[in-house]
């Protein structure tokens, strides 16, 4: 009976010790802190002289993380082969060794170094899912210095739990990183998005657009007015990935926009800037860029380019024209390194300027568009709208796949383009929404002079666009986002309607049954016999889709 109770009050104890150690790793996010008021907890529960937990390290080395006694060891290193808890870490197996003298794996030399006397040596692996992820140790109980074989059961009691909460621990760790990587992320993607230029509306002449294919972008452009009426721009490519080309992107066109104030030639603005950056180079990443100037008096760009694809022309009669870059990029040396530069006048032709993201988009197979691929594309877009034209040029380089980050710019004088803002909505997507949204477009479209049946179909059309985007686009989340903007250009009215949702192009739209007409089911070849065309383009910040359709004004 005393016997009994003694087994009894024995296990009631070593679970509350595994109650103990549980809810401490539960409180705490700090795994050091928790391994070592757990050792302490073991070292006394198993009346041993010292207690040391070993957990694998992502260098593949066994390293002590907490350890209780007259020695520290913690931040000691073994090897996986190394030592007993090296034997208990390869053999997966609980090791009970009574005289650790006469072992032939026993490590001597940290007694040795320490003074401490090892006698018996008791280790468990630390076992989770069948992966091995650490080693409990325990050295010398405090009696006669032997441990038993219900020593070595409590110790495999305790490890289980352990082993789980520390790769719990882990777990909860690696998504606090990943939380705030993304946040990190997020505010780079910010950041960067901020250098990009406002929209300039016609007739001013530089137009672009970039598509990040990572979270961040290493892409950039930007175009600026001088005092007299000249328009300076720039588009650059950073090398390599991740958060350093990014921050490399941000100072390169923060460089590139501070000497382009200057109005140097663009073959000094582009030595003045390797200068700068080979002075402070960034872990060997290097800059591809082109800087130019548009002059209105003359219609004439002049440029240089520093290993950008090379420049395409195509003339009002759909002629092309293209110029190699004749410089290697900026970042990469400093002495005797010329750009030259090269000069066109448009004449009712247009410039385009553009990164290798484009050329290097994939098809199904894993073709290269390449370069003559983005020019056969250029010429069969003749959207009088340049920002729609490099859209769809883009969405065309998106439907094969991006492998880099994707930007071009156009330069193309827009004296022919007037075009008037009539309304700008921006609104969630909220079913509730609909209503306020459908009397602001009849309000619109039947100002510019449509007749009142036009107009129920216009706004049946939007209705239609908007309600589709909400349940395929948003998948009917009420926090997405739609901005709908109406414009009157020349003698057309265009609808901009822009999402934030996933990609969606327009190969990927499929016609409805038109036989039962309720909103959203009508398809978008209802739309097709209200609107004079219909078009999918990229957004200037390369985030979501944008639906542009046009009404030819009677």
């Amino acid at each position: 009976m005393i016997e009994d109770n003694q087994q009894s009050a024995g296990t009631l104890e070593q679970l509350s010790l595994l109650a103990d150690l549980s809810q401490d790793f539960v409180r705490s996010m700090n795994i050091d802190d928790t391994l070592k008021r757990a050792v302490v907890r073991i070292k006394d529960y198993m009346q041993s002289e010292a207690a040391s937990i070993f957990l694998l390290n992502k260098d593949s080395l066994l390293v002590c993380r907490a350890s209780a006694g007259p020695v520290d060891v913690t931040d000691m290193k073994l090897e996986t082969h190394d030592g007993i808890v090296g034997r208990t870490y390869l053999t997966g197996e609980c090791q009970m060794i009574k005289d650790a003298i006469i072992d032939k794996d026993f490590i001597c030399y940290v007694d040795e170094l320490t003074g401490f006397r090892t006698k018996s040596v008791l280790c468990t692996p630390l076992i989770n899912n069948g992966q091995t992820i650490g080693v409990i140790q325990v050295l010398n109980r405090l009696d006669d210095g032997l441990f038993t074989n219900r020593d070595r059961d409590i110790l495999r009691l305790l490890a289980p739990p352990i082993a789980l909460a520390v790769q719990n621990a882990r777990i909860t760790l690696k998504l606090v990183e990943q939380k705030r990587m993304r946040k990190e992320l997020a505010l780079a993607r910010k950041l960067q998005r901020s250098l990009l230029p406002n929209r300039k509306k016609p007739p001013f002449p530089v137009v672009g657009t970039n598509v990040s294919a990572n979270e961040v972008s290493g892409d950039f452009y930007d175009y600026f007015e001088l005092n007299d009426g000249t328009i300076g721009f720039y588009i650059g490519d950073v090398s390599g990935k991740g958060l350093d080309a990014s921050m490399l992107m941000v100072r390169a066109s923060s460089l590139l926009r501070w000497i382009g104030k200057d109005q140097l030639p663009p073959g000094q603005w582009l030595a003045k800037a390797n200068c700068e950056l080979c002075e402070k180079a960034s872990r060997g990443l290097f800059v591809c860029a082109a800087v130019g100037y548009y002059l209105p008096k003359t219609d004439t760009v002049v440029w240089s380019n520093a290993g950008l694809p090379p420049v395409v022309y195509k003339s009002h009669l759909s002629k092309i024209q293209t110029w190699q870059a004749d410089a290697p990029p900026l970042g990469i040396k400093t002495s005797s390194l010329s750009f030259d530069q090269q000069q066109i006048e448009l004449a009712g032709g247009g410039l385009y300027f553009l990164t290798d993201g484009l050329t290097d988009a994939r098809d199904d197979s894993g073709g290269r568009l390449e370069l003559n691929g983005i020019i056969d594309r250029i010429k069969k877009e003749a959207s009088d709208s340049p920002e729609v034209r490099i859209g769809k040029l883009i969405t065309f380089a998106r439907r094969h796949k991006l492998h880099d980050d994707a930007t071009m710019l156009l330069i193309e004088k827009r004296d022919h383009l007037f075009e008037q803002i009539l309304t700008s909505i921006h609104f969630q997507a909220n079913t509730r929404q609909l209503k306020n949204i459908r009397c602001q477009v009849h309000e619109v479209a039947l100002k510019v002079g449509f007749d009142e049946g036009s107009c129920q179909k216009i706004v049946l059309s939007l209705d239609e666009a908007i309600t589709n985007v909400m349940r395929h686009a948003y998948k009917n989340d009420i926090e997405g986002v739609i901005e709908l903007d109406i414009k009157k250009q020349n003698n057309t009215l265009v609808f901009y309607l822009r999402d934030f949702a996933s990609e969606v192009y327009d190969s990927q739209i499929k016609p409805r049954n038109l036989s039962t007409p309720l909103p959203g089911q009508m398809g978008i070849n209802f739309i097709d016999s209200v609107m004079d065309s219909w078009e999918f383009a990229t957004p200037k910040d390369g985030y979501g889709n944008l639906l542009i359709m046009k009404k030819e004004l009677t």
